[in-house]
């Protein structure tokens, strides 16, 4: 067990970082991954100092850190930290997180966006975690999406997910094709026309369930 490697005293400090590593709903990102591997290092019983292992590469081309605690055949924590992802093993649990490039919010130019982005295995897709907002002046602040991301498990454990993707998709069809026609300056269009567009784009995005609302704006 990896409570093994600490001594009485520190069991407890080492029971704290041990459990924010096993909360996969909210992984910590590469930097934290390293700080809590040298933490649990500093934690360590001496005789077992030697079970931590560090490796560390760089060159032009590439750089990687690989981080594992290893008694024998057994490897309790393995951290592998690459340079647009990471990810890590505890306890028969693994965590892959891909580190996003901040972005400019389109409508407003001044702030940055960035996604801790890792792979929910409940939903079988990449989701955000959680948001970092930066705005002119320094000011930064996280948003936690950890509530859109149960709600989304809760309805796919219902099976009312796919229903939910398909309107999603329904709205987004129908949004961008009459932002489209709007921006093309057509003055009058009917809906058969409007049909007829929404179909061959149904079509060409191989999206079969989707569905189109003519007067659909987004808000």
């Amino acid at each position: 067990k990896i409570k093994d490697f600490f001594c009485s005293t520190r069991r407890s400090a080492a029971d704290q970082y041990i459990k924010e590593l096993c909360d996969v709903a909210s992984p910590p990102d590469a930097q934290r991954l390293f700080d809590l591997f040298c933490a649990l290092y500093e934690l360590s019983s001496p005789s077992c100092r030697g079970n931590f292992h560090f490796q560390h590469y760089k060159d032009a081309e590439c750089q990687y850190t690989n981080l594992c605690i290893k008694d024998g055949e057994d490897i309790p924590l393995c951290i592998m930290i690459r340079q647009d992802h990471y990810y890590y093993e505890i306890m028969n649990r693994t965590v892959l997180c891909v580190d996003t490039q901040s972005a400019h919010l389109k409508r407003y130019s001044d702030i940055n966006i960035k996604a801790s982005t890792y792979v929910c295995e409940p939903l079988c897709c990449l989701f955000p975690e959680r948001l970092q907002l930066s705005l002119s002046g320094g000011i930064t602040f996280p948003v936690d999406l950890k509530n859109i991301e149960e709600t989304l498990i809760a309805m796919a454990e219902k099976g009312n997910l796919c229903d939910w993707k398909e309107q999603e998709r329904k709205a987004a069809i129908s949004s961008r094709i009459n932002l489209g026609i709007a921006q093309a300056g057509v003055t009058a269009i009917d809906d058969a026309i409007k049909n007829k567009i929404a179909a061959k784009v149904i079509e060409n995005t191989n999206l079969k369930n989707a569905a189109f609302e003519p007067n659909y704006a987004q808000s």
